[in-house]
């Protein structure tokens, strides 16, 4: 292959992979505004599109046999797909996949721009640092098995992101918000910010990746030692400097591969000596997402929109109070429960505005320190549930 035709490949690599990153972040952010103002059909919350809330509920349900509220079916299938994904290629999910690491990196590519370089932190102090990620992911797992909840979603800055349009933002979600934009500016600087020092899904699957198969190795003899591939590394790893990359800050983007600029020097390679290319470790990637989610969206697990209870009331056949959600009205409740408009008003001290809005309006109100679990607790100890 001719040293052209070479450079070629490597630029369709690198830009299929950011649009692909592009497409998901796009579809992902108008689903967070349909979510929050539906024209017809409401998506899920970002709570049904995160793996890391599959992480936290599996734990708690192994530790104690309860599920996390707000964790949908749809989290664990997604965590399937993350877990599959990085027993085969890694952290791909996050070289190929994230969208708040896609935030990341365009705020990166804006700083590089618009300040001419990237920004290191000194190795003496960044090695240590790293390890935040991991002791993120383990105080959330312990706290959230011990609180009975998602612990991390008033912090988590893709949860804040997806709640830009929503009255949250400035209350129960103010400090995922402040991480998001400490995030976002941080990475003008330094690639990646939080993904490498406070990520908790970075540190679970980081735990993951040394179990990967396939992993970037170097031909010492035929590398010319240009450090191209240090240089674009998003996470500072002396790719130049190793035989193989095993660190389990790789987040398998591959775009130091896409770099090097002698063909088969620097390349993507399985235990048994079987390479792949990046634009197959990016169609792989996508192909097991979309099979996991193709299947499970055919047997009726993976809820890509919101059901409100008198839908799911209709389809079912009968009454579940877990089923309520703070998209239900007050109205619906009442009537589908048969628990009289009155005694709601007065349980919950309701206005008649209240009770003709949705629950999550209620809960949400400024100054409000009210759930909208307490109605569903309400609900299932009034009907004897």
């Amino acid at each position: 292959m001719s040293a052209k035709e070479f450079r070629r490949k490597q630029k369709v690599a690198n830009h299929l992979r950011l649009g692909v990153l592009l497409l998901i972040l796009i579809l992902l952010t108008v689903f967070g505004i349909l979510h929050q103002y539906p024209q017809g059909w409401r998506p899920a919350g970002v709570d049904a599109f995160c793996p890391f809330g599959g992480v936290e509920s599996l734990i708690t349900v192994l530790a104690t046999g309860r599920f996390l509220e707000r964790v949908a079916l749809s989290s664990f299938i997604l965590l399937l797909a993350t877990v599959i994904t990085a027993l085969v290629f890694r952290r791909s999910f996050c070289g190929y996949l994230c969208p708040l690491g896609t935030l990341q990196e365009l705020f990166g590519r804006l700083g590089k721009k618009v300040l001419g370089k990237r920004f290191t932190i000194p190795l003496s102090v960044d090695k240590y640092v790293r390890y935040g990620k991991y002791i993120v992911f383990v105080l959330v797992v312990v706290f959230s098995v011990v609180m009975g909840e998602l612990v991390f979603r008033p912090y988590d800055p893709w949860v804040a992101y997806q709640h830009l349009t929503s009255d949250e933002l400035f209350s129960s979600l103010l400090a995922g918000f402040v991480v998001l934009i400490l995030s976002l500016l941080g990475s003008v600087f330094y690639d990646r910010m939080f993904c490498k020092y406070l990520c908790p899904l970075g540190g679970f699957l980081g735990l993951l990746a040394k179990a990967g198969y396939f992993r970037i190795r170097r031909n010492e003899k035929t590398c010319i030692d240009c450090k191209a591939c240090s240089r674009v590394c998003p996470v500072n790893i002396p790719v130049a400097e190793l035989s193989e990359v095993t660190s389990s800050e790789c987040i398998s983007c591959n775009l130091c591969v896409n770099s090097c600029p002698v063909e088969n020097t620097l390349f993507v390679e399985g235990k048994r000596k079987v390479r792949v290319t990046p634009i197959v470790v990016l169609a792989a990637t996508l192909g097991i997402f979309s099979l996991v989610l193709g299947v499970s969206t055919f047997a009726g697990g993976f809820a890509w929109s919101v059901k409100s209870i008198q839908e799911i009331t209709l389809r079912t056949g009968q009454f579940n109070p877990d089923e309520i959600k703070g998209s239900d009205t007050w109205k619906a409740v009442s009537e589908l429960s048969g628990i009289p408009k009155d005694e709601f008003m007065k349980a919950f001290e309701l206005t008649e505005a209240d009770f003709e809005g949705t629950l999550k309006d209620w809960a949400h109100k400024p100054g409000s320190t009210r759930e909208v679990s307490e109605v569903r607790d309400y609900v299932k100890k009034r009907l004897g549930k």
